[in-house]
């Protein structure tokens, strides 16, 4: 059974940690900077063992993961460079940032990878079954890799192989799908508040809209998914919406921005010039 040690008890990490202690791989130690929280991270996983002592846990598994903030990898990487590398493995969770971050560890013997998975932590709460069908950007050292895809398979995921160039464009198209959901569903929610609804019914009324979209995207494709006023070329239900947006400059950039790049796929769906020339003028001038 391989060994392994975490840096970095948070979110990614304690998930990381519970679910791979589960797959056959044995956790020896669990280090971050506030030691309370690597010791609850050690009682919710069941074993391993809690230290503030990055060298320490570095040199005592076979497999290091580096789950920290980005702006932290490079340091730990020439912290822990100071061990003895050859034969080590060690991954970093970040998904915009290659390999070339861990380059101290590369030089001394360590092979090196970028493993991200395509996933969203918000809970601190250990979720060992989290990684089970996501997909895993990969990036790095051949060797690295491949004990990377290893891991993805245990884990019940499936490993995208990525060029350490592509990265930023990868985390960005990751960002945008998930993070930007939230901060458009947040407008939602102001809207809906408005009219007396508070989160929870909100919350409700939106699941099923949200799932059947994510339903039909899986079904049909981005481009044929889209429905609403603007790809049916409805440009009274436009004046509509622009009329409540106008008291509201973030939410009118948001909707017109938005609406115009609807617009391009209603284009491809066939709509017509005319109703395309009138929305786009409509949407262009406030």
């Amino acid at each position: 059974m391989k060994t392994f040690s975490i840096i970095g008890a948070g979110k990614v990490g304690l998930s990381l940690a519970s679910a791979l202690a589960r797959r056959s791989f044995v956790l020896k130690k669990i280090s971050d900077r506030s030691l309370q929280r690597a010791r609850r991270a050690k009682k919710l996983i069941g074993q391993g063992q809690a230290t503030t002592n990055n060298l320490l846990a570095a040199s005592s598994a076979e497999i290091v993961f580096i789950c920290v903030p980005d702006r932290e990898i490079s340091r730990i990487a020439e912290e822990i460079s100071s061990i003895e590398c050859r034969g080590k493995i060690v991954f970093q969770t970040s998904g915009a940032f290659s390999s070339k971050l861990l380059e101290p560890l590369a030089q001394k013997g360590a092979a090196v990878a970028s493993f991200h998975p395509v996933q969203t932590f918000a809970s601190e709460a250990s979720d060992p079954t989290i990684f089970k069908g996501i997909f895993f950007g990969l990036e790095g050292d051949q060797k690295a890799v491949k004990l990377g895809i290893e891991i993805v398979r245990k884990l019940g995921g499936q490993a995208i192989l990525i060029s350490a160039e592509d990265k930023p464009v990868y985390h960005l198209a990751c960002s945008i799908s998930s993070n930007f959901l939230i901060v458009l569903l947040a407008e939602v929610k102001e809207l809906l508040k408005a009219i007396g609804l508070e989160e929870k019914p909100v919350l409700e009324i939106l699941a099923p809209l949200l799932n059947k979209t994510l339903q039909n995207v899986k079904k049909l494709g981005i481009d044929e998914s889209l429905t609403g006023p603007v790809v049916r070329g409805d440009l009274e239900t436009v004046k509509k919406h622009l009329a409540i947006t106008a008291t509201n400059q973030a939410l009118d950039r948001i909707y017109r921005a938005m609406a115009s790049e609807a617009l391009k796929i209603a284009k491809k769906r066939g709509l017509s010039e005319d109703k395309i020339k009138s929305l786009k003028q409509l949407l262009e001038h406030k």
